[in-house]
């Protein structure tokens, strides 16, 4: 039941039927290619600007959207073992999920910077501490959008493929 309290029941539903039809990772597969690249590429980056932001919370609000973010993660992957695809799951979720999660985890980084100059100023104001790990937070950000793109290239264009040789979505990973 834990798993449907995170990842809601119409998620599990469908996800259950597309095992018993064959194809676990059917989800992957619908739509179109460029319009799931631009709208998972956007979601991840507001998940990740959400994650930044939130360290204004004295880095609160950042660890509680790795902790929540962990959670479904961990929760999406023990489903996926539960039924006896965990290699599957594996082999089509972290050909984007390597880049995606690091990218978060990143992120998470800098929420985790942009809050310190707010928890430990230091010798300074905590204005002034604030504004200098805000932008270390800032330039944190910028270096990962290449991450996001990547993976959101990946998930949209690659990770539909799940005919591509186990061998071969292995090496990628």
């Amino acid at each position: 039941e834990f798993v449907r309290i995170v990842l809601s029941d119409q998620y599990v539903n469908m996800t259950l039927e597309n095992i018993e039809s064959g194809d676990p990772m059917a989800v992957y597969k619908s739509g179109s290619e460029f319009g799931g690249f631009l709208g998972i590429t956007a979601n991840n980056l507001y998940v990740a600007f959400l994650t930044f932001v939130s360290g204004v919370f004295f880095s609160i609000g950042t660890l509680g959207i790795l902790i929540q973010n962990g959670i479904m993660v961990g929760a999406f992957q023990f489903f996926f073992f539960e039924q006896g695809i965990y290699a599957e799951s594996i082999l089509t979720i972290w050909m984007h999920g390597a880049f995606e999660i690091s990218a978060i985890v990143i992120a998470g980084a800098a929420g985790l910077t942009m809050g310190r100059g707010l928890v430990f100023p230091g010798t300074l104001s905590r204005l002034k501490a604030f504004q200098i790990s805000a932008r270390r937070g800032v330039k944190i950000m910028m270096g990962i959008i290449p991450l996001f793109i990547a993976a959101g290239f990946i998930e949209g264009y690659i990770t539909r493929h799940t005919e591509i040789p186990d061998i071969i979505r292995a090496i990628f990973i």
